[in-house]
């Protein structure tokens, strides 16, 4: 009982170091075509569909620059079209030539080297994976 009272003090004094510490959680991304200025969350589970190839696309490198690679395509259930997903979904591992359903969460993640909470993608389950 007491490990766990210390870690729930511990969480509170992290969780309102960075609440104070001024940490930017606004992104903007593009939603349907539009850009939207959106906070960056933890979310518990949303369903995603992974498309079989990836994509060409530019990721900012840590000192600025921009480098050409390929990332993954996703979108939600309710959309259309797909989108680039600038990182990895961790504990998934891609296999190009199938469409996945994967349930994941999101958590918001403080980097206080670039003052930014960034988004991280976890693997919750893998509900389907079908050949193309």
């Amino acid at each position: 009982m007491k490990k766990l009272a210390i870690a729930a003090l511990m969480t509170t004094f992290t969780l309102a170091g960075c609440s104070s510490m001024g940490l930017d959680d606004q992104r903007t991304m593009v939603v349907e075509g539009q850009p939207m200025d959106v906070k960056v969350v933890n979310i518990n589970s949303f369903e995603v569909e992974v498309a079989p190839r990836k994509a060409v696309c530019d990721l900012t490198a840590t000192d600025g620059t921009k480098v050409e690679s390929t990332c993954l395509q996703y979108r939600h259930t309710y959309q259309k079209n797909f989108t680039n997903l600038s990182g990895d979904i961790q504990g998934f591992t891609y296999e190009p030539n199938y469409r996945y359903m994967l349930d994941v969460r999101q958590e918001a993640v403080a980097d206080e080297a670039s003052g930014m909470v960034k988004p991280v993608w976890l693997l919750n389950e893998v509900i389907s994976k079908t050949p193309e």
